[in-house]
């Protein structure tokens, strides 16, 4: 399986666990899906499918017409597929009281609202601080009345903490001479911030589209690095090429040939949060895209790929206009070129061709052009998010390519030509692809 940096990659694989928590459940319905395609018959992916989808739909934080639609849809797809597990011996009947109540989610919705907090982890959790905790602290004897006393210590430790905070803000309002409202305390929490990216001094911001804002650091971990190495290590093949392309294009005051004696400053990775499917929340995911040689065998390079502002039709929801790639060097050109701008060499993949039904998934495969793959220079301001291409592993996922390895999760990128593309990565990029599966095949790109 490729990896990505949200991604829980089981080395051991999964017949290796002994208990299964939902934290193990969330990682693995991830890839599950894209991943069994082609080892089962289509039945079977759709019910796989479908019952990630209806998971994801029921644990939106709001709801509206169209997704309760798509919801019961959802259920519906799984009632019409799932006979095939009967058909196959596999189960008896699904008599069984968690899928009942399946049929209930659209009703209770209606109702209650949505059921993002109609879960079990709160409770775990507080278990966790409110009773083991507790009782690790305790001696083991008469360890009721210790657990009540070291809870009752905690919350006094919490609220004094709370105090100390609001203390802090009231003292550096008085220094700006702000004015100090009886509703401050109310306002102030002493919940630690979730930890921000890296300061302005040691990072560069880069405005993008969709209003989001990539961060770069300020100076480059591989200065100086030769086009030879771009190529051997980066796998950026056709880099010179398509510099020129771009600054022909973009640059016209640059009056400056790349060549291969060329030298620039790379970057691992940039960074950006990104918000909320259509703001609903506050709530940002940290997107990381990373684009690393191996440095040494124990480390092996990681080329995330990418979405990629492709056409005016791009929208801050849905993959209409835009295109999958994958991302090899993020770097900076020397000044006498007069460009600004951080750029990344990525490799173009195909436009997403019609969905594999019943399963809704969307399929690419590499561009290529006179038997090489396509690539070109962007600028980072047109990339709109990290994403996660699983290949078609048919079968088996124990293949041998005639020119390489055998795949494994560092080579599978690089040896395999067809994948589908992950909207059930995460909840808030399966909101970003929500009902994006009438695309339009297109089997060339422009370089």
């Amino acid at each position: 399986m490729p990896q990505h940096p949200t991604l829980r990659h089981f080395h051991k694989g999964i017949s290796k666990i002994s208990q299964w928590t939902g934290h193990e459940y969330k990682e693995m319905e991830r890839t599950f899906a894209s991943l069994i395609w082609g080892a089962v018959p289509p039945d079977v992916s759709a019910v796989a499918h479908t019952v990630v989808d209806f998971v994801y739909y029921a644990s939106l934080k709001s709801h509206s017409t169209e997704t309760l639609w798509r919801l019961q849809d959802a259920l519906d797809t799984f009632h019409k597929y799932k006979g095939m597990f009967v058909r196959l011996g596999v189960h008896n009947h699904f008599r069984i009281p968690k899928i009942h109540m399946m049929e209930h989610y659209v009703m209770l919705i209606h109702l209650k609202g949505s059921a993002d907090w109609y879960n079990t982890e709160q409770s775990e959790r507080l278990h966790i601080d409110c009773a083991k905790q507790g009782y690790r602290a305790s001696n083991k004897k008469n360890y009721t009345d210790q657990m009540v006393r070291y809870l009752t210590r905690r919350e006094s430790i919490h609220t004094f903490g709370a105090f100390l905070s609001w203390i802090k803000v009231v003292e550096e309002k008085l220094e700006d001479g702000e004015e100090i409202a009886e509703e401050d305390a109310n306002e102030l929490s002493s919940i630690p911030p979730l930890p921000s990216l890296p300061a302005s001094d040691e990072t560069m911001a880069i405005k993008a589209r969709a209003g989001l804002t990539w961060h770069v650091a300020t100076k480059a971990p591989f200065p100086n690095t030769s086009v030879p190495d771009l190529i051997k290590h980066y796998g950026a093949t056709d880099i010179v090429p398509a510099l020129t392309k771009y600054l022909n294009k973009n640059v016209p005051s640059s009056r400056v040939t790349p060549t291969e004696y060329d030298r620039f400053d790379v970057f691992k990775r940039i960074t950006a949060d990104i918000p909320s499917v259509h703001r609903l929340t506050e709530d940002t995911v940290r997107n990381v895209i990373r684009a690393t040689p191996p440095l040494k065998k124990e480390a092996p390079g990681h080329f995330d790929c990418i979405l990629v502002h492709h056409s005016l039709d791009a929208e801050d929801v849905g993959l209409k206009g835009y295109r999958a790639a994958r991302i090899h060097v993020i770097f900076r050109l020397p000044p006498w070129h007069r460009c600004d701008h951080i750029l990344a060499y990525i490799e173009w993949f195909t436009g997403f061709s019609k969905p594999v039904m019943p399963l809704r998934m969307l399929e690419a495969s590499y561009a290529s052009h006179a038997g090489r793959r396509v690539g070109v220079v962007i600028p980072v301001a047109s990339i709109r998010r990290s994403c996660h291409l699983v290949p078609k592993f048919g079968k088996s996922t124990k293949k041998n390519s005639k020119d390489g390895p055998p795949w494994n999760s560092d080579t599978v990128m690089d040896q395999c030509t067809r994948f589908f593309f992950n909207s059930q990565l995460s909840l808030n990029m399966f909101q970003f692809c929500d009902g994006d599966y009438e695309l339009v095949e297109e089997s060339s790109v422009s370089a």
